[in-house]
């Protein structure tokens, strides 16, 4: 499912974030804060299993109560990280597919919670009263901040439940992933090129001017004390941001200037005038007045802003080790009571083979299909699961075809006497070959036989890993694969045109849909609309001429797809307007007149009511073809 960890790893990463930020509650937490479970609690009608997604087991035995992940907290922890996405990214989540990810994530992310808390309960690692009541105590003595974190959680049980979830993962982490001197100074030493060029920085002013002349006087003017450094920036440097602060330019890492820049730079003496430097800037004097540099790995403990980020670092490779360890060492596991999470969950844990993933595409086919038709009473989450299964299934099988086709046909073309060499004779060879001239047809096509050869023999170990060791084995998984493929195609597309018939304005439902079915008149517009919202990002920008330049593609595909719309005799009336709406939102953008005088007399012979002032836009449009026709041939005149 790399395709789809892809798409959403920026949500992944909000997500993380966002956990701590927003403060999400673990149940079993505030339930241990308040000391009892009282009956009413124990039996309300949504504390059951039938209400929870999953249940956490032990040596395949369920867990009680809190060890259960409720669907109201999956519910509203999705609802919490939605808002958050939009605000972050100004985008909603898509209605098909976004909303069950983040769900599935969501119940990784509170199932590994709360088997920390089951590691802390059983190590007595639950965090007391008094540490509890001194972490609150000290944000009270801020009675202003106080109130405003009170104000964001919701309630001062919120916030508590907040620091308490925060001690507890503290306790724990310093328990199982304590990070010695010795540990850190190995980490060091095996990642100190690195380090260094992670956290290594330096204090920098500089002075810029235009030729090496200039610079080499002002140079010699701070030397002998005629100006100050920052008197000389103020006058002469050509770096208006700074030139009257200094030409301070701050702390900065390797990696952001200039390559000369920053070598002089971090290579001088603090308090030294170094230069001129040239860059594409210019010429340049520089001052280093404050550096944090390691000459050795003992260099790092000397800052301890950095040792600490450091030791973060290691200390949280080696919670998730250990995290990792824990859940197969004590045999930990799940059993869903929500069918649709547990699908998510099989999909994305990648631990499904082809064979377990063809087993769940046919379960799924089962509960979405009556027939050859989509059942009218499948849930559209089903649809987007199987959606999000086949379109892996699909890659898979045009991998694996792809790879038999060129080796049935390598098979069938190779130089035998050759490919009996092997890769490593045969690269040889391939190189000599690459030091002669290519002009010489003999030698060109000698190159080609090997490399020929040379893709025969990588292909063939590519579907040797598919168990095919015979040319007649090869061209039968082929047969059986391009059966399986159409297959899963046509009953996909079926999916995709139900729930595009449900969601037009998904735009992951629409790209699918349009890359299976292209010829639905309705998606292309759909598919047309969504190129046109990218194109108008860059128009300002860019500007008609070279948005053409740049874009041609897409703007020509979105050309050729109202053409089609319009032509057709299945299209609606409706869409055919709406693809000619497009169609005028194009011409405007790329200043087209006679595009838009097309488009216009078409929405007219199509539907004359359309536009109550269409005579007068057309009139309006003939005359602006007709001025710019009259001044282009001034121009040519003059």
């Amino acid at each position: 499912m790399n395709n789809w960890f892809k798409k959403h790893e920026k949500l992944i990463t909000i997500l993380v974030i966002a956990g701590f930020l927003a403060g999400i509650v673990w149940w079993s937490i505030a339930t241990y804060l308040s000391s009892k479970r009282t009956s009413s609690v124990v039996q309300d009608s949504t504390l059951n299993k039938e209400n929870s997604v999953l249940v956490i087991t032990k040596d395949g035995v369920e867990l009680e109560y809190p060890y259960w992940i409720m669907k109201d907290e999956v519910n509203a922890l999705s609802q919490q990280q939605a808002q958050m996405y939009q605000l972050y990214y100004g985008q909603q989540l898509d209605p098909v597919f976004d909303y069950l990810v983040l769900k599935n994530q969501i119940v990784d992310m509170l199932y590994d919670q709360r088997l920390i808390q089951y590691y802390a309960e059983q190590n007595n690692l639950l965090p007391d009263s008094k540490t509890l009541n001194e972490s609150i105590n000290n944000l009270k003595a801020n009675e202003n901040n106080w109130n405003m974190i009170v104000s964001y959680y919701g309630s001062e049980d919120a916030v508590k439940s907040l620091l308490a979830s925060g001690i507890l993962e503290s306790n724990v982490r310093n328990a199982v992933a304590a990070v010695s001197r010795d540990e850190a100074m190995s980490y060091i030493e095996q990642n100190f090129e690195d380090i260094k060029n992670n956290y290594e920085q330096i204090k920098v002013q500089h002075i810029l001017v235009s030729d090496e002349a200039t610079a080499n006087q002002v140079k010699d003017d701070i030397i002998s004390g005629n100006l100050s450094f920052e008197e000389a920036a103020a006058l002469y440097s050509l770096d208006t941001s700074n030139a009257t602060n200094s030409g301070d330019l701050g702390w900065v890492k390797h990696g952001e200037l200039e390559e000369n820049f920053e070598i002089a730079a971090f290579n001088a003496p603090k308090g030294e005038i170094v230069g001129p430097v040239q860059t594409t800037y210019g010429f340049h004097l520089i001052k280093v007045t404050d550096k944090k540099i390691f000459e050795n790995p003992q260099d790092v403990f000397l800052y301890e802003d950095v040792y600490t980020e450091i030791e973060n670092t290691l200390q949280e490779q080696k919670f998730q080790e250990w995290l990792v360890n824990y859940k197969k060492e004590e045999n930990f596991g799940r059993i869903y009571y929500d069918t649709k999470l547990l699908y998510m969950h099989e999909i994305f844990s990648n631990t499904l083979d082809e064979k377990a993933k063809e087993n769940l595409a046919k379960e799924l086919e089962d509960l979405i299909f009556e027939g050859e038709d989509i059942s009218l009473e499948v849930d559209s989450d089903y649809l987007a699961i199987y959606t999000m299964l086949t379109t892996d299934l699909l890659n898979s099988y045009s991998t694996q075809l792809t790879n038999l086709n060129n080796y049935i046909y390598l098979s069938e073309n190779v130089d035998p006497n050759i490919s009996i060499l092997g890769l490593d004779e045969i690269n040889k060879k391939i190189e000599e070959l690459n030091q002669l001239s290519d002009e010489n047809d003999e030698i060109a096509n000698e190159k080609a036989k090997y490399e020929a050869a040379r893709d025969f023999l990588n292909t063939k170990e590519s579907v040797e890993n598919m168990g095919i060791t015979t040319l007649e084995e090869a061209e039968a998984l082929k047969i059986e694969l391009e059966n399986k493929f159409e297959k899963t195609k046509t009953n996909l597309t079926k999916v995709l045109s139900d729930l595009f018939a449900q969601y037009p304005s998904s735009s992951s439902v629409v790209q699918l849909y349009y890359q299976f079915n292209p010829q639905d008149l309705k998606v292309k517009v759909k598919y047309s609309e969504l190129q046109m919202n990218q194109l108008k990002q860059y128009i300002n920008y860019l500007g008609p001429q070279y948005l053409f330049m740049f874009f041609q593609q897409p703007i020509n595909e979105i050309l050729v797809n109202i053409q089609t719309v319009i032509e057709s005799e299945e299209a609606e009336i409706s869409i055919k307007l709406e693809a000619l709406e497009l169609g005028l939102d194009l011409a405007e953008m790329l200043s087209l007149n006679d595009l838009k005088l097309y488009y216009l007399e078409k929405i007219k012979e199509i539907d004359p009511e359309y536009y109550s002032d269409i005579d007068k836009l057309i009139e309006e449009t003939r005359k602006a073809i007709e001025d710019s026709t009259k001044t282009a041939t001034e121009v040519e005149v003059q």
